[in-house]
């Protein structure tokens, strides 16, 4: 198999000049301090037979028939993509709770089966908002693999420029996937818990306003953790296209939420999607010190003895 993508300079250079210098509609996307992690659809097209590329097709839906991220990927993808289940395959099947992040080994077993190993680069996309790429890229790196590029706008984007699909589905030998855990990426309810007390990381929510506000009840009990601040995930990412919006864009959302990206974070939404998107916007402006509350509102809100708060935060 040929070199890793990482391992070839002219490419990787390629990569970080085409992502920091995207001009679509007439306005210049990129501009991340770390554009390395995020692709745009052309660059993809130019390189899509690389033979160390996985393309991963990612898109969940929690409020749909079982079965329709894969149906849907059966009926048109990113030539070269398979399609990986987060809500079956990448999720803890011993937990009560949906979405929770499976065992190092699980996780291992289901990526190495999918052809994910040393010498090759994840390319995650999904067919929404990219929060699902996101949550697939905040996994790998929880679990040590840093080989992996989230495709800015998903099929949405890629569709929209009228690129190939294809229904064909890859055939790729399984590989050996380096697990090397990064156990503070993730953080459950106690770390929480102890921040409250704290306040050492601010707490990010990801879900819409009105979900945030309590004007609108999407788990066990409304409204959200105390000393939260509201950045939808939603808000992140262009309407049409569903990309990324520009970094200037996104550091004046984070700093109008009361945000400094230097300020160590905990972001959380309802399972764990959307959190992942937030973190992952983070990422890209250069941030350190973000984690994301894995169980997030669906175990917070359903424990009585946990607090939450309903309305709007003032700025």
């Amino acid at each position: 198999m040929v070199g890793a993508i990482n391992n070839q300079p002219h490419v990787r250079q390629t990569m970080h000049k085409m992502c920091s210098q995207i001009t679509v509609g007439g306005a210049t996307f990129g501009g991340y301090p770390r554009s390395g992690s995020l692709i745009e659809t052309d660059w993809l097209e130019a390189n899509i037979d690389n033979p160390t590329l996985r393309i991963f097709d990612c898109s969940a839906y929690f409020h749909a028939e079982p079965g329709t991220g894969i149906s849907n990927w059966q009926n048109g993808h990113i030539p070269g993509s398979a399609y990986v289940d987060l809500l079956e395959d990448l999720s803890d099947p011993d937990s009560d709770l949906p979405l929770m992040m499976p065992t190092p080994e699980r996780f291992s077993q289901v990526m190495g089966g999918l052809g994910l190993g040393r010498g090759t680069t994840a390319v995650l996309y999904d067919d929404t908002d990219n929060i699902c790429a996101a949550r697939l890229w905040w996994m790998l790196h929880a679990n040590g693999f840093n080989d992996a590029l989230v495709l800015n706008g998903g099929w949405r984007k890629w569709s929209m420029e009228h690129r190939r699909g294809t229904r064909e589905q890859p055939v790729w030998c399984k590989a050996e996937f380096p697990l090397q855990p990064a156990p503070t990426v993730f953080v459950d309810k106690q770390a929480v818990l102890k921040n409250l007390q704290t306040n050492r990381a601010l707490l990010i929510d990801a879900l819409a306003p009105e979900i945030f506000d309590g004007s609108l009840q999407r788990y066990a009990r409304p409204g959200h953790i105390p000393g939260s601040i509201n950045v939808p995930a939603k808000a992140l990412v262009d309407s049409k296209t569903m990309a990324f919006l520009p970094a200037v864009a996104l550091r004046k959302i984070f700093s109008e939420a009361g945000l400094s990206v230097f300020r160590p974070t905990i972001s959380y939404c309802g399972g764990g999607l959307a959190a992942c998107s937030v973190a992952f916007a983070l990422h890209l402006l250069g941030a350190d010190n973000i984690t994301v509350y894995d169980a997030s509102l669906f175990e917070w809100a359903a424990d009585p003895t946990l607090p939450l708060e309903t309305g709007k935060v003032e700025g």
